[in-house]
């Protein structure tokens, strides 16, 4: 792998390492610092193209930025914010590198805590980094490298030569490991004819080799990244010789904007009147006033409540009864997106307004998307961070005075609040928490500081709190789903068109979901009929994706999996044998648990239980299993997954009512006592008989028992590795499917140092139209290299003989190269008249091509050269 932005950054440093230990420090924070900026705008090209503008709002941002910090919090926005629910699915394997919590085995950890020893190296005191750090947490801990050396700090030249090894260790785990750098990268520059000059800078340019013969195509010459096709990369300049490469510092004026080569040191100016019109975000309909006013008998800057609330008794009255006692510091709401855990809130906070338990409210708003009626809109959200909030909560209680004053520090100040209110008690309510940057520790840090009787109430779609008193939100009840119908009806004009069976399946489609509801009638107005709510969801993509996405992606890899196992077929599935499945699968009996009670915690799958043992079933409501198939359609474990669903049908009722009838006796009793020796702790070879009779009907799942044995690696799970392929390239797979599994058995010989095994199956791999001539090529070089070291004359020469056959039978996709390797083939055989014919055929292509150059001289044909 190369990439040539990043082997220039590299060369540099290098180059400076013989100049000094203080001069190569530096080039390897100016090669960090551009590999940072790289990852960024590599992700923001994969960000699509929506009415709402978050490609363009970031490119605003980051072309205005003056520090790392910018850059930091883009890659976040990117990754789990509002631009998140647009990013191309192509983008999938970079996103969960960046967002994975990751482990001590895993290659992020290893960046993370080389960069770690950096800081330490310097004695530069940096925020907690958590026990599973994900990847986006290496562009926080760079920022504050940068700030204590590049752009603050001194550093000596000793300090300098200590630590740059480990700047260089980090910066070479993300290079060799980044997906984002395994992509297609290329310079396009369109040619008067049309069509494409690309000019790779990476190692894998061919998928853009379509633009070089077809003009018909419109791109703006600048550097690409291949996804699904070719996404321009805002922001960074080059020219099509890829002499040097340009990004943004800064810098930015209504004509003009900075950049930088931090190969070179050069700079340009780009053009700013592409980013002078500000992205259209409005403040959320829930953000806090601007300033306290007396509200009932205390002073508050809450939004005012819905007029059309419907009253949830029950719920209201709990958190009522909790916001006014004297315990119980940090209350936390949580439900899904759009249950109505803001409207409550706001409606309990105006009855809590007419007590005298809180002299002083603050709201806080963390939205960053509106669910209306029209639609999800984003919206600037009001804080994001500590110092946000300090900021905002002194704006709201101090004089002008008072925050000018010398040595003034909103942060200390706000902390000081939390442990005592300098206005009396106080009600500090988080909206939206899962939104702030770190809801972890932002939550540690206040509930490490809040004192009784100030309360904290935060609302939140996530939950993974310790010390909090939590209430679960969950869809209305049938009776206040029916006013919410009757009144949102009524509003649009359409009771007319429902009757009481329509408004029944409402409710039960929806599950009382308040906003679901809102947005079916809505449609049902707008198409003037009643109709399927169930294609309606289906076919709401980006409603679907503001509800769903944050929750999805905050669950754990088993969660995801386990959540779109459930959404790839709509039925009720016996949770013991989702487990079994997934362990079979995953091989992670402790994810697979977790990440099911982590979708029933998410109130992203519902639970019930039926049949005189009151098995336990668990199903997606109708808008979680619309926005399940849609993540399943372009996962990259879709194939996986889809094996899991077919094990799953023989276990499962035939649809989500049926959960009240009884199975077959038989079939129940086998899915039973297999999860119960999984849950026994057997081993695999407990159950290994059973897989492999499941595996007979399923045939990818030889491929998948094979791989589970291939992570072991003990010699006796190779030869059982190779014998699963073996069993699966005897179920007819297609030819696709058999090239790989070959060049998977390939590979397992090569660790068992099986020579002849090896080249054996590559060449049966070679069989296949669907591999490329060049990997046939490549099995050709291969066996010339190896023809002395294989045991039988007659096995090997009859190798020889079916891959030359294959390669004659392809030879119009043959180059030099290549008939030089089959004209090898040819003397292995004896047949120098072949090796002859394929040798001026070579050197017409080719003529100073120099391996054929040699046949030929050894031939007798020419000089060898």
């Amino acid at each position: 792998m190369a990439h040539k932005l990043i082997e220039q950054l590299l060369q540099r440093a290098e180059t400076d390492k013989h100049e000094s230990d203080f001069t190569y420090f530096f080039a390897l924070l100016l090669a960090a610092e551009a590999i940072a900026k790289t990852c960024v705008l590599g992700m923001l090209a994969a960000v699509e193209q929506d009415t709402g503008g978050n490609r363009y709002r970031l490119a605003y941002r980051l072309v205005r930025a003056n520090g790392l910090g910018e850059w930091s919090d883009a890659l976040e926005d990117i990754l789990s914010g509002p631009a998140s629910q647009f990013l191309t699915p192509t983008a999938r394997e970079e996103r969960n590198e960046f967002t994975r919590p990751s482990s001590p085995a895993d290659w992020q950890y290893d960046a993370i805590q080389s960069l770690k020893s950096t800081l330490d190296c310097l004695s530069i005191e940096y925020d907690r980094i958590p026990a599973r750090p994900n990847l986006a947490r290496w562009f926080k801990l760079f920022t504050t490298l940068r700030n204590k050396t590049r752009a603050h700090g001194a550093t000596r030249a000793t300090d300098a030569a200590a630590c740059s090894q480990h700047l260089l260790d980090s910066i070479s785990i993300i290079y060799n490991n980044s997906a984002l750098f395994r992509r297609p990268w290329a310079y396009l520059y369109r040619n008067v004819s049309g069509k494409y000059r690309v000019t790779p800078i990476t190692d894998r340019p061919s998928s853009f080799d379509f633009l070089k013969s077809d003009s018909t195509y419109s791109f703006q010459n600048g550097l690409y990244i291949f996804y699904d096709s070719p996404n321009i990369v805002p922001l960074a300049i080059s020219d099509a010789e890829l002499s040097d490469f340009f990004l943004p510092n800064g810098g930015f004026t209504d004509k003009q904007y900075d950049l930088l080569s931090y190969a070179t040191d050069n700079r340009q100016t780009g053009d700013a009147s592409l980013y002078l019109l500000p992205p259209d975000l409005h403040h959320s309909e829930t953000q806090g006033h601007g300033e306290l006013s007396a509200k009932g008998k205390c002073f508050s800057n809450v939004p005012d409540p819905a007029l059309d609330y419907i009253n949830r008794p029950d719920l209201e009255d709990e958190l009522y009864q909790l916001l006014m006692d004297d315990r119980h510091p940090v209350i936390t709401l949580q439900g899904s997106g759009g249950v109505g855990k803001t409207s409550s809130t706001l409606q309990v906070i105006a009855q809590i307004s007419e007590e005298t338990r809180y002299e002083l409210v603050v709201w806080f708003s963390a939205r960053d998307i509106d669910l209306l009626p029209s639609g999800p809109r984003t919206v600037n959200p009001g804080v994001k961070s500590p110092d946000d909030v300090a900021n905002q909560y002194a704006q709201l209680v101090l004089s002008q005075q008072e925050l000018q004053a010398s040595g003034f520090n909103s942060k200390q100040f706000f902390q000081q609040q939390l442990e005592r209110s300098d206005g009396g008690s106080c009600l500090f309510v988080f909206d939206n928490f899962e939104t702030v940057r770190n809801p972890l520790e932002m939550f540690k840090w206040i509930e490490s500081l809040i004192r009784l009787p100030n309360k904290v109430l935060i609302t939140t779609r996530l939950r993974d709190f310790k010390g909090d008193y939590p209430i679960e939100v969950y869809g209305m009840n049938n009776e206040q789903a029916r006013e919410l119908i009757n009144q949102t009806a009524a509003h649009l004009g359409i009771q007319n068109l429902l009757t009481e069976e329509n408004i029944g399946e409402v409710i039960a489609q929806s599950s009382g979901h308040p906003y679901i509801i809102k947005i079916l009638l809505g449609q049902f107005a707008d198409l003037k009929a009643f109709r399927s709510p169930r294609h309606i969801v289906a076919g709401s993509g980006e409603i679907l994706t503001a509800l769903f996405e944050r929750t999805f992606n905050a669950l754990s890899p088993c969660g995801q999996r386990a959540f779109m196992t459930l959404a790839a077929w709509h039925s009720a599935v016996p949770r013991i044998a989702l487990e079994a499945v997934l362990i079979q699968s995953t091989q992670e009996r402790g994810e697979v648990e977790r990440g099911i009670e982590s979708l029933l915690h998410y109130s992203l799958a519902e639970q019930r239980f039926a049949g005189d043992n009151r098995q336990e079933y668990l199903s997606l409501p109708m808008a979680a299993h619309a926005f399940g198939k849609k993540q399943l359609s372009i996962d990259i474990l879709r194939p996986a997954i889809e094996s899991d669903v077919r094990v799953l049908r023989m276990f499962s009722p035939s649809s989500v009512s049926d959960v009240t009838l009884d199975f077959d006796k038989g079939m129940t009793s086998f899915i039973r006592n297999l999860s119960n020796r999984i849950d026994n702790g057997e081993t695999f070879t407990d159950y290994e008989p059973l897989l492999n009779m499941i595996c007979r009907s399923y045939k990818i799942g030889w491929l998948q028992l094979a791989q589970w044995h291939l992570e072991r690696g003990g010699d006796s799970d190779l030869d059982i590795a190779i014998a699963n392929i073996k069993a699966f390239l005897q179920s007819d797979p297609t030819d696709q499917e058999s090239a790989r599994a070959w060049r998977t058995l390939a590979d397992i010989y090569y660790r068992k140092q099986n020579v002849f095994e090896q080249v054996h199956a590559f060449i049966e791999r070679a069989q296949f139209d669907t591999v490329a001539f060049y990997d046939v090529s490549n099995t050709a070089s291969l066996l010339n290299r190896k023809y002395n070291e294989l045991d039988s004359s007659d096995s090997r020469l009859q190798l020889v003989e079916r891959l030359l056959s294959v390669m004659e039978r392809r030879i119009a996709e043959a180059n030099a190269d290549d008939l030089s390797r089959m004209a090898w083939l040819a003397l292995h055989l004896s047949s120098e008249d072949k090796a002859r014919s394929f040798v001026e055929r070579g050197l017409q292509m080719e003529s100073e091509n120099m391996h054929c150059r040699r046949i030929a001289g050894r031939l007798g044909m020419t000089p060898a050269q």
